[in-house]
């Protein structure tokens, strides 16, 4: 090949590859603007906001509002209609706007947006709140509660703090830890006596405690364990301090 084809032959052969560099930035350039016009769907990356776990299951509050458990399931408490258990999150039937979430021993209850309360799972001592004793595979609405700032599900009763400081619990009450000063099991929320400024609240298994606004703990129910903080193993129906706060 002469000098003068070859150089020929290589300056076509670098045209070829800067009109392919050109040609590569073009298509870069197009798919860059098509993407940018485009809307995303994020809900695949969706994330949780808040966890909690229960005696053998557990909830989350992923963000957008929507609720997904896993685990024991044979008590309803998964709230997806179903009483198989599961291994990885099954989504929670008919809840979109849930802001916290607390799993009991076998049921489960949650706070939406407008402050109503929902509750699923086993309820044979009125803990769903809704004026039954059956249970429910998929959530049910609280009674009378339209305000709730948070919600703590124990082993069979459960606790809601109100937006202007005062608390209802409802379910199994034998031990006095529902703080109405009775030992009747409720299937409806009954105020606690003498709560007004309460800002968080936790049931455990048969007694329950809250924090108030001024940092005082008060605590009801089972005592024989000394869990109500106050010097004595009495159980108690309505709140006591606990000593040191």
């Amino acid at each position: 090949m002469s000098s003068k084809h070859l150089k020929e032959t290589l300056m076509n052969h670098t045209i070829r590859i800067i009109n392919a560099s050109i040609l590569m930035v073009l298509v870069i350039l197009a798919v860059a603007c098509n993407s940018a016009n485009e809307t995303i769907d994020v809900s695949y990356y969706s994330s949780a906001v808040a966890v909690s776990a229960g005696q053998h299951h557990t909830c989350a509050v992923v963000s957008g509002g929507s609720l997904k458990c896993w685990g024991y399931g044979i008590s309803d408490q998964l709230g997806n209609g179903s009483t198989s258990s599961q291994s990885t999150p099954v989504s929670v039937s008919g809840i979109s706007t849930a802001t916290s979430v607390s799993a009991g021993d076998d049921h489960t209850c949650a706070v939406l947006s407008g402050g109503t309360v929902s509750c699923w799972g086993y309820s044979c001592y009125g803990q769903l709140g809704n004026g039954s004793t059956s249970s429910q595979s998929t959530p049910v609405s609280v009674s009378g509660i339209s305000t709730a700032t948070s919600v703590s599900a124990g082993e069979n009763h459960t606790c809601a703090v109100l937006s202007g400081g005062t608390v209802k619990c409802w379910g199994y009450g034998s031990d006095g830890q529902l703080g109405n000063g009775s030992t009747s099991d409720q299937s409806t929320p009954v105020s606690v006596s003498g709560i007004s400024t309460a800002t968080s609240v936790s049931a455990g298994s048969y007694h329950t405690c809250a924090v108030l606004s001024g940092g005082a703990v008060k605590c009801w129910g089972e005592g024989g364990s000394d869990q109500l903080g106050n010097g004595s193993t009495s159980d108690q129906s309505t709140p006591v301090e606990v000593l040191g706060f």
